[in-house]
This record gives C-alpha cells, sequence and structure tokens, in this order.
C-alpha cells in the first residue's frame, strides 16, 4: 500500500473526532501569516482538504485556489469542499503541482505545509520563482516548520490512536536517513479488535533530509522576508520588487 492510500483511509479516522487542543489546524497563525484577502488564496498539496475548508472558513470573502496532483486525496478533497456549499461555491481545485497547474495573476497568500520537503532542488527553486511571480507585495507563504527530515533517525513510535466501533487504529512512525540525502519515513497503521491485532498496513516515503536551515537559505534573498511566527509555523513575504 502506497502512503497516500493508507493516509485517504486512516487519515480522517485518526483525526476525528477533533480535539480543539491538539489539532493541527487550531495552530494556524492566521493573524500573523497576515494574507490579503482581498485576492485568492492558495492551498498547496492539502491532501484531503482539511486545510482547505479552514483556509475559506478563517476568510469567507475570498476566492481559494487548492491545489493536489494526488488523484485519491483530491478525490477527497472535492468530497470535503462539496459538503461545504459556502466554501464550494468560491473554491477551485487544481490536479497538477504547484510547478505546473494555473494560478491567478496575484494572489494574496498561500499555505505550504511539508510540501517543500518532497521537492527536488531544481523543483524548490522552481517553486520560490513562482511564488515571487505570483504574490502579492506583502503576501506570504504561510509554511509548517521542519517536516523532522533533517533531524536524523527516529525510533519507532505511536504517533495517534483513534477508535471506530470495535476498532482500535493506531499509526506508529519511524524515520531512518538515507545515503542519497532523503530521508525514509515508515508509517505502520495498526487495527486492533479486542486488543489483537487484525490488520497492518506498512508505508514508506522518502522526503529529502532538509533542516529548516538548509530550507530558509534557500528562500530569494531580497524578493521575500522571513518571519518566524511561532514553534511551528513562518512567515515567507514576499517583498515589494526593486526598482532600479
Amino acid at each position: 500500500m502506497k502512503d497516500y492510500e493508507a493516509w485517504a483511509e486512516f487519515g480522517d479516522t485518526l483525526r476525528l473526532p477533533v480535539d480543539p487542543a491538539n489539532d493541527f489546524v487550531a495552530t494556524v497563525p492566521w493573524e500573523g501569516a497576515a494574507f490579503d484577502a482581498s485576492l485568492p488564496l492558495i492551498d498547496i498539496g492539502p491532501g484531503s482538504g482539511v486545510t482547505t475548508v479552514a483556509l475559506a472558513q478563517r476568510y469567507p470573502d475570498s476566492e481559494v485556489i487548492a491545489v493536489e496532483p494526488d488523484w485519491i486525496m483530491r478525490s477527497l478533497l472535492m468530497l470535503r469542499i462539496a459538503e461545504h456549499t459556502e466554501v464550494r461555491e468560491r473554491t477551485t481545485v487544481m490536479p497538477e503541482s504547484i510547478l505546473d497547474s494555473w494560478l491567478p495573476d496575484q494572489c494574496g497568500g498561500a499555505l505550504l505545509f511539508n510540501v517543500i520537503y518532497f521537492l527536488g532542488e531544481r523543483e524548490r527553486e522552481q517553486f520560490w520563482a513562482r511564488m515571487a511571480k505570483v504574490l502579492a507585495p506583502g503576501a506570504s507563504v504561510l509554511m509548517s516548520r521542519s517536516y523532522g527530515a533533517g533531524d536524523g533517525a527516529v525510533a519507532r513510535k505511536l504517533s495517534k490512536s483513534a477508535t471506530m466501533g470495535r476498532h482500535e487504529y493506531q499509526r506508529w512512525f519511524e524515520a531512518q536517513p538515507l545515503e542519497d540525502g532523503r530521508v525514509e519515513i515508515t508509517n505502520t497503521y495498526v487495527v486492533l479488535r479486542d486488543g489483537e491485532v487484525v490488520r497492518e498496513e506498512q508505508t514508506q516515503v522518502t522526503p529529502y533530509g532538509l533542516s529548516e536551515d538548509h530550507v530558509v537559505d534557500e528562500i530569494p534573498v531580497g524578493q521575500f522576508g522571513i518571519e518566524e511566527l511561532d514553534e511551528e509555523f513562518l512567515a515567507i513575504r514576499r517583498h515589494p520588487d526593486i526598482i532600479r
């Protein structure tokens, strides 16, 4: 099973019902991001659409562009959007990668959760060039901080558990650096009934082993400013172009 297939099946089960104190959407520092809500806002790689709906509900008058290239996650994304009439009317879903997708000429901000760690060096350069082109001066990319891919090996640990009916669902996480600069992240999804394992699915993803400093150092100086909002997020804010 591929990781996105497992996440499509288990992701919402492990997240819901939402614990407001710990849910990742509840910690998004919207005010610090200071998006320009008069312009379209972009959600980059939103997966099943949790962040897309949160973005649209936070800015109820804004157009939203959700860019999700994986068809399974995009199906869940579109279903989640369709369930919210007020979100559906102003949200456009794009099936290409952020490097190839159509985007409005000017946008007022973008969400970027972990996607940067799955782009190669050349792709990361192209990404920031794309953001410099479409973001209005003062608009920001609200970027989640280090994915953990540059932090070395992580021993297997239980990261989440939840119940549905007779089943308990568990997600176990571990990480191992590879020689090519990537990190192999293994997620093991375990299903228990009456305390006994009745199913187990293991997946691997291999993001680049980039430290946060590495990612930040690649951001074009002069085009963006970097603001540390809190322990979980950075705002990469578009500077006005310098006219000589």
